[in-house]
């Protein structure tokens, strides 16, 4: 295998920032280009290096296939990490080597549920050669308490907890300053792990005060190497207006906030004459929580002539006009991914979703209308889906098929133990062993992995005959290590 991680590459730094393999390679990370673009604003010297990209740019083809989202249907999320670590321990041990021969004082890992097992490998060969090193774990993977509980024992120091620019930067002052550094809100002690329920931090309010990220660090030619469109990640804002009732995301980003449309407008002329970029990605959890917001960036994005195209994930909301819609497509909107999960207006609302399966249908119809590509993501088998709502479902797609491109999620109903359908099982007649996977589970009809397996695969083959283009099926495999 060809090795280009050379140690000389890494540079001296009050901070290193990490991010950990496995982690897409179709755009960096913007999460660490947040963190690096606030932390210099603030005077102080960040670094960043994608281990991910660099170990994925110098793989084999069949090793490949560890990145890919659909990876979790044939391997447990440990099992990945433990095939990455057993294929590159040599070019991780280089990398260590490198990280080793620099000045550099504190070590940043972002971490997803995949990756946190690969950071702490990493980090234990780094507290081996040198345990003076300070390591912090976050992201993610370090948002709940199970997985982080998961990887033990642990070689980090600190793990962050939530939103990291502001936590970051006071942990950094406190170390340089040699004051105490304890667990408080947004910060976890490793020592405290299992013993201390942290604090997430307070998520900033004013998005427009943090620095939009300019990914200087970041080798951006060496994103989507085999392919042409190599688009930039944008945030318009953090968080989330609904609240469903299967999802993790909104807890982990508690308050719904978003950036003023000229601040965004900058952040896009910058990228497009600094690095050249003909594409953005919109990875909000939602790019419509404001319409205000939408309608106002998408009135300078015309007034600005810039031509450009980007996608988005996006809510089915039926206050938006379709004048939006056309207004959206002349901004340079390609593709809305929107999450319908369902075409039964019974599970929608047990889903906490805030529309009708009518309403959604007339979404995706004056979206499509208006020459944006419409794609839908679908989740079979939530607690309480009788036969009749999973054929609701399947009538949504036949009756509304003309106005779909593309299906681009087709998931098994996944148990997330945080998420309000885990708290309370009873509630929405879930049976589950906690000492189990909690894709064990079953519902109040007695539907199980299997059942909803079932229905996952008939589902694929409605969409595949219909020519709809799919992108991911989720079925992901069971943990091992507890029982079955």
């Amino acid at each position: 295998m060809q090795n280009n991680l050379k140690p000389e590459v890494i540079k001296d730094a009050d901070i290193l920032l990490i991010v950990t393999v496995p982690f897409f390679t179709k755009m960096p990370h913007i999460g660490v280009a947040y963190l690096s673009s606030f932390l210099r604003q603030q005077g102080l010297q960040a670094e960043v290096y994608d281990l991910s990209l660099k170990l994925f740019n110098n793989s084999p083809q069949d090793l490949k296939r560890f990145w890919r989202v659909d990876c979790v249907n044939s391997f447990f999320q440990e099992q990945i990490a433990e095939n990455i670590l057993k294929h590159f321990s040599r070019e991780i041990d280089e990398f260590v080597k490198g990280v080793l021969a620099t000045k550099t004082r504190v070590i940043g890992f972002s971490v997803n549920l995949i990756s946190i097992y690969v950071a702490n490998k990493i980090a234990e060969r780094i507290k081996r050669k040198d345990p003076r090193r300070l390591i912090i774990f976050g992201g993610p993977g370090t948002y709940f308490k199970h997985p982080r509980e998961l990887v033990m024992p642990s070689f980090a120091d600190i793990y962050v907890i939530g939103e990291g620019e502001a936590t970051l930067l006071n942990i950094l002052r406190s170390y340089y300053s040699n004051s105490a550094i304890s667990t408080s809100p947004g910060i976890l002690l490793a020592k405290d792990l299992g013993k201390v329920q942290p604090v997430p931090s307070e998520g900033i309010r004013d998005l427009d005060q943090v620095p939009f990220p300019d990914f200087s660090g970041f080798r951006l030619g060496e994103y989507s190497q085999d392919f042409d469109y190599k688009p930039l990640p944008l945030l318009l804002s953090r968080g989330c207006i609904r609240r469903c009732t299967y999802c993790i995301d909104h807890i982990m980003w508690p308050r719904y906030r978003y950036r003023s449309p000229a601040h965004i407008m900058e952040e896009i002329s910058y990228h497009m004459l600094k690095n050249n970029t003909k594409a953005f990605e919109f990875i909000d959890l939602i790019c419509n929580g404001s319409l205000e917001q939408l309608s106002g960036i998408s009135d300078l994005i015309i007034a600005s002539g810039l031509k450009f195209n980007w996608v988005s994930y996006a809510i089915i909301r039926k206050d938006m006009p379709p004048s939006l819609f056309t207004k959206l497509k002349q901004a340079g909107c390609h593709t809305l991914i929107y999450g319908v999960e369902s075409g039964s207006d019974r599970i929608l609302g047990k889903m906490g979703k805030a529309f009708t399966s009518r309403e959604a249908a007339e979404v995706l119809r004056h979206s499509h209308q208006s020459g944006i590509c419409t794609s839908i993501n679908i989740i079979v088998g939530f607690p309480g889906e009788t036969e009749e709502d999973f054929n609701q479902t399947v009538d949504f797609v036949l009756e509304n098929k003309d106005h779909i491109n593309e299906v681009t999620n087709i998931s098994g109903f996944t148990l997330f133990p945080a998420a309000d359908v885990g708290v309370y099982k009873e509630k929405y007649g879930v049976t589950w062993d906690e000492n189990t996977d909690p894709m064990l589970f079953t519902d109040a009809n007695g539907l199980d992995r299997e059942a909803r397996n079932r229905r996952v695969a008939k589902m694929v083959e409605i969409v595949s005959g219909l020519k709809l283009s799919q992108a991911i099926v989720n079925k992901p495999v069971l943990n091992p290590q507890v029982k079955q």
